[in-house]
């Protein structure tokens, strides 16, 4: 199981077209983020939205991998089970997810400490919130890879990104997410958390019924 994680990752950041286009993503935010300057509505974007939603990355460049040298086939021949298979790339995405909050965490302190923005612990929040964004959109992606396979997943995945931004972009710039914040922060985060957790065991059932109807 953990062989195929190390494949997955090893897919995700030593394949040079791959490694490019992670270093150019993140770039590309770093960039936003200096030239919006002080922007606390910019920052949620980013902390809440943007990064978390990259979390289904790693699954998404293995899948294409995969696909591209038939790899599932050859895995099924493996000493491993179809709940391992399925098991291991939920384990890439909490990996991943764990890259994302420590990157979140930095671009928070950028913000609190050089941009005085916010105070610490909303900026904490913002990260916990990011971190249940992350876990209920793996759990919908993972389920729409499976089923529609890399290029229809991506194109899904691309289009409910640039969707969910520009809602947000759209909604008197996150004003309205900052309201819903206000209710109660340790109420509100616990809630997304729960239901993060919930989606996610729920799409791991999901997608093991998928993944051995499509290679039964």
């Amino acid at each position: 199981m953990w062989g195929v994680v190390k494949k997955d990752f090893y897919d995700t950041f030593c394949i040079p077209k791959n490694l490019l286009s992670n270093i150019l993503g993140y770039l590309a935010m770093i960039i936003l983020a200096v030239l919006m300057g002080q922007n606390r509505y910019m920052m949620m974007l980013f902390v809440v939205v943007c990064i978390p939603m990259t979390t289904i990355s790693v699954f998404q460049m293995a899948l294409e991998q995969d696909e591209k040298v038939q790899f599932d086939e050859i895995m099924l021949t493996y000493p491993v089970t179809k709940k391992e298979i399925i098991l291991a790339r939920f384990i890439d995405n909490f990996i991943y997810m764990g890259i994302n909050t420590v990157i979140s965490v930095i671009m928070v302190l950028g913000y609190v400490y050089l941009g005085k923005t916010v105070d610490i612990r909303t900026g904490m929040f913002y990260v916990a919130a990011g971190i249940a964004v992350s876990l209920i959109a793996t759990a919908v992606f993972s389920i729409g890879f499976y089923l529609l396979g890399n290029k229809k997943g991506t194109i899904l995945y691309v289009g409910m990104v640039i969707i969910v931004a520009l809602f947000y972009g759209l909604s008197s710039r996150g004003q309205w997410i900052s309201r819903i914040f206000q209710t109660d922060p340790r109420i509100l985060t616990g809630i997304a958390l729960i239901l993060g957790g919930l989606l996610m065991a729920g799409s791991y059932w999901v997608c093991l019924k998928i993944y051995t109807r499509q290679h039964s």
